[in-house]
């Protein structure tokens, strides 16, 4: 494996990266008006006995002199300091810990960490670890992270947290402090980042790559390969010459606001230099994570498990494994209940009489919201009613096109999404047609080479399929159906990987 070739401040040996060697690192106080070493001692140091020493290390020829404004270096192992631990403040999806013992500890907000405990996060999962300090650190998905050396420095408010990332990505928020610098440092199996201040992420992709994105502050970079610095707004990999500026926030202006689908189409523009992304989508309410994912095109097709709003958040990542800033974009799911199955002529639109014919999969269990309207977009709507019968006729009062769709009542007996806009024009004169051939409709969704499978099975056994059929268009012939009643699934599949499922757990076939 690729050692670690630590910074001045780190302990030599990789193996000793938690801190269990002795620390040489040095805190450099500004020294205050009024302030003297005996008065310095007395509020920050575990003894006054360090006065002498540190008079000599300083150069002071009298202690209770000193010049505002002016450096004292101080032995980071004489001051104050306590064991801290690290608080879980948030989770979701699958995360596991462990003690330094590996005993197994369940995961929950408030549990305090002690250095030494391993903790692991499943796919679409996070984690949200609070500092004493309450600097952050944000586990994502598919990572792993063991805790090392925790260190309070009560007089200052300051930290010491040493944390190793075996795998995965990380963000921190790091409190700058003005009186003693934090010192916040994670090391992966390929380098060591070294921050006071800041907000970045880190992401060990495997034993010899390591990537650091800078959004505040700044952080060093150091492996076996060299060290680089990486201000605010740019990012590097160990091995790199120097870094780069970080992709911008990728542009979601086109990402749908509401979806009746679910999954939601998310769907956004390319830009320039993204070569990816990685994204994630939490419930916008209980900013419970959902999903957590890298993708390579400008899409995203979740399934959501129930209607609400959402946040989607991405960056984008550029040709060199770099990943940006965020953006986020709010969303709607309105996808249930799902609109009513129809019995329709086929593409028969036109008819003498002026009887409108409704029929559908509508039920007293399951009730539809019919509307009627003359214009497409039904901004002039002549009639709408509930429907509990799989039969309907409506006198309608004029000749010339009319049109009508159905949408389910949920229990609050509001609607949900419609299915597809039915055309109907009322002739004045005879014409002669062709009986329709009866088709179940479905509603069309907005995928590129959408493709539908009508799947049905006994109302008693809605685990064995006995009739199958795929169509381009979500229509099917019922003289090709079985009769009775039946447990029906309508498959969505399209380009992109799209795929839906829509269920009718009782559906009466004639």
């Amino acid at each position: 494996m690729n050692k670690t070739a630590l910074l001045a401040l780190c302990l030599s040996s990789h193996a000793s990266w938690a801190g269990s060697g002795g620390d040489e690192a040095t805190w450099q106080y500004t020294v205050q008006a009024g302030d003297t070493l005996w008065s310095f001692a007395a509020k920050h140091l575990t003894s006054p006995s360090y006065v002498p020493k540190l008079q000599q290390q300083n150069g002071i020829a009298n202690p209770y002199r000193l010049t505002p404004g002016s450096q004292l270096v101080v032995p980071y192992s004489w001051t104050r300091q306590n064991e801290s631990s690290v608080t879980i403040e948030a989770l979701s999806g699958m995360v596991s810990v462990q003690d330094s013992d590996g005993q197994a500890l369940k995961a929950a907000p408030g549990l305090h960490l002690q250095a030494g405990s391993r903790i692991s996060t499943g796919k679409d999962a996070m984690l949200k670890l609070r500092m004493a300090d309450g600097s952050m650190l944000q586990l994502w998905s598919n990572s792993k992270l063991t805790l090392g050396k925790q260190v309070f420095y009560p007089t200052t408010g300051a930290i010491q947290s040493q944390n190793r990332l075996d795998h995965g990505s990380a963000s921190n928020a790091v409190v700058p402090r003005q009186l003693m610098p934090n010192r916040y440092q994670i090391y992966t199996p390929s380098a060591v980042t070294t921050v006071r201040g800041t907000e970045f992420r880190v992401r060990s992709l495997d034993d010899k790559d390591t990537a650091a994105e800078v959004l505040h502050g700044k952080v060093s970079l150091a492996s076996d390969a060299g060290e680089i610095d990486i201000p605010a707004g740019f990012g590097g990999r160990n091995g790199g010459k120097q870094s780069v500026a970080l992709p911008k926030a990728p542009a979601l202006d086109s990402v749908i606001t509401v979806s009746p689908f679910n999954p939601p189409l998310l769907e956004w523009h390319k830009q320039e230099g993204e070569a990816g992304y990685q994204l994630a989508i939490s419930d916008a309410q209980t900013q419970q994570q959902l999903y957590n994912r890298s993708a390579e095109t400008a899409r995203f097709y979740p399934e959501l498990p129930q209607n609400g709003r959402y946040l989607l958040t991405i960056r984008a990542r550029n040709a060199q494994g770099i990943e940006g800033y965020d953006a986020s974009r709010g969303f709607m799911l309105a996808a249930s209940p799902l609109p009513p199955l129809i019995f329709s002529d086929g593409k028969r639109i036109s008819q003498r009489g002026q009887t409108l014919w409704v029929g559908s999969s509508a039920s007293p269990e399951r009730p539809a919201w019919l509307q009627v309207a003359r214009d497409p977009a039904f901004a002039d709507i002549w009639y709408q009613g509930r429907l509990e019968q799989d039969s309907f006729a409506l006198n309608l009062p004029d000749k010339g096109k009319w049109y009508w769709r159905l949408a389910s009542l949920d229990s609050q007996g509001q609607p949900g999404p419609y299915g597809n806009t039915q055309e109907l024009r009322i002739k004045a004169w005879y014409e002669m047609s062709l009986p329709g051939d009866r088709k179940l409709q479905a509603r069309r969704y907005p995928v590129a080479n959408a493709r539908y499978t009508l799947q049905l099975a006994r109302a008693d056994e809605p685990g064995r399929i006995v009739w199958q059929q795929s169509a381009a268009e979500p229509s099917w012939s019922l003289l090709r159906m079985p009769s009775g009643r039946f447990a029906a699934t309508i498959l969505v599949d399209g380009d992109g990987g799209y795929h839906a499922e829509e269920r009718y757990p009782a559906l009466l076939l004639p």
